[in-house]
């Protein structure tokens, strides 16, 4: 498998935990109490600590070949 289509089936991965990020503020916002919406928010953060690694995995991935080279001299780090 390429890294390109490693990245792909990250960038799929990572949309399915955005998807489920998404139900679970919905499920915050209507929980009623405390101690249920505090569950939830640890779970949504623990979620976005993993879409931030799977999307740093990606990038990585997409421009692991970048690095060094003529072509790429007066490239910048975004």
């Amino acid at each position: 498998m390429l890294l390109q289509e490693m990245a792909q089936e990250y960038r799929s991965n990572t949309a399915l935990l955005e998807l489920r990020v998404r139900q679970l503020q919905t499920a915050r916002r209507k929980a009623r109490k405390p101690e249920i919406r505090y569950r939830l928010k640890r779970r949504i953060n623990c979620l976005q600590a993993l879409i931030n690694e799977s999307r740093k995995t990606i990038f990585e991935m997409e421009h692991y070949y970048d690095r060094g080279g003529d072509k790429h001299e007066n490239r910048k780090a975004v």
